[in-house]
């Protein structure tokens, strides 16, 4: 996925693709903008007690850490004092984590950059416009940018379940690698199209539902590559450190 840059809200509003927002990112833009502007708006219950501006941003940044994603879609641009991008959560789909192959997978992906509209039974959400009473979110414009990540699009199946979902997966187990040939290993192959290795306990492969077939197929090139003598394979450094970036990206 990728963070949503202000330049392109027209278009996303016309398309009104699936999107991802951090919840807790647009609360921190909302509580930073307000003690920015005066750490006095903000007291105590009791005692009317004040923090200063220094000891806000550190709260801040601390909070940054942590992270609570939903799935939206845009609906219009509201302007005034806040520009603001007005969105509704998909109020419910079909998990990512309990998908069985490659079709499924590449079906679902189909959906997320273009869903349409109007009622489809091979969607796997629900659109907000299908319900009464869904919860909207504003998202002021001035947030949004490449240094960003408050509003991400292009969602693949790995994001959404990485981000959305807590990392649930039904194929790994969350264990995020599947032997080849143990357990339901073999099935899993087949059904993702990695036939060639299906049965073989040598083989270890990255989960391709949680972290993505394209990076389970690189890992067993490069396992091959290995197995074969051929030159240009990763050390075991250097595959570590690839597995770790892959971790990383997806907040495992």
């Amino acid at each position: 996925m990728r963070p949503i840059d202000n330049s392109e809200l027209d278009e996303l509003v016309q398309r009104k693709p699936i999107l991802m927002l951090d919840l807790d990112r647009l609360t921190i833009n909302f509580i930073d903008n307000i003690v920015r502007q005066s750490p006095g708006l903000i007291t105590s219950k009791q005692g009317n007690k004040r923090l200063p501006l220094e000891i806000w941003l550190e709260i801040l940044q601390w909070a940054k850490l942590w992270y609570r994603h939903v799935l939206v879609q845009p609906q219009s641009l509201e302007y005034g004092s806040t520009n603001t991008l007005i969105c509704s959560e998909i109020p419910e789909w079909e998990a990512c984590g309990q998908l069985q192959d490659d079709w499924e997978v590449g079906n679902y992906e189909h959906y997320p950059n273009r869903p349409g509209d109007g009622p489809n039974d091979n969607r796997p959400f629900t659109l907000p416009q299908a319900l009464d009473n869904v919860l909207t979110y504003k998202v002021p414009i001035t947030t949004l940018n490449e240094d960003d990540r408050m509003l991400c699009g292009d969602l693949t199946v790995p994001d959404v379940i990485a981000w959305a979902e807590d990392g649930e997966c039904r194929l790994c187990g969350q264990g995020r690698y599947i032997c080849a040939g143990c357990g339901g290993g073999r099935q899993i192959t087949e059904n993702f199209n990695f036939d060639w290795v299906s049965g073989d306990c040598s083989y270890k492969l990255l989960c391709p539902l949680c972290i993505g077939l394209k990076n389970a197929r690189k890992g067993l090139w490069q396992e091959e590559d290995r197995n074969e003598g051929k030159d240009g394979y990763f050390t075991d450094e250097e595959y570590d450190a690839w597995v770790q970036s892959l971790f990383r990206k997806l907040g495992y």
